[in-house]
């Protein structure tokens, strides 16, 4: 499994004991994506409740950075990568992968995509408008350690 997360990672997504961390370029991204993908095993993750009226800013902030993704760096993921049909609700409704779920270890590494903004080029009247900056784009790995045997 690989777990996928804009932006957050939580306490409990780290398991205790030794971990790693490391940045990855991003054709190392795009081929851990593509891989999970087509093995099914793609989990995006979100500490946001992407389907909820009351998250719409997050929502948009996640659908840009999706966009970004695929249009400079040839990555596809969408919000679908992040929803599950439920199963247990009447009618069997959707959600939003929670990232307090994944919890890594030796075979289900997180990885994070990161991000800046910058200042939208072209400036209506109102308020200020921000993009996200296509070459701040950072994915940073963690890892469980393997326990050593004694």
């Amino acid at each position: 499994m690989l777990f996928v997360s804009f932006w957050h990672v939580g306490l409990e997504n780290i398991p205790e004991g030794m971990f790693t961390h490391r940045r990855v370029p991003t054709d190392v991204a795009k081929q851990m994506i593509d891989e999970a993908r087509s093995s099914g095993s793609l989990r995006g993750v979100s500490q946001d409740d992407l389907l909820a009226p009351h998250e719409e800013h997050e929502a948009e902030n996640h659908k840009a950075l999706c966009r970004v993704l695929r249009e400079h760096h040839g990555i596809a993921l969408s919000i679908k990568d992040f929803v599950f049909k439920d199963e247990f609700e009447d009618g069997g409704g959707y959600t939003i992968h929670p990232l307090q779920f994944a919890e890594i270890d030796t075979t289900s590494p997180l990885m994070i995509v990161n991000c800046h903004y910058e200042m939208a080029p072209r400036q209506k009247k109102g308020a200020l408008k921000f993009e996200v900056s296509p070459d701040s784009i950072t994915f940073h790995l963690f890892e469980a350690a393997a326990t050593p045997t004694n």
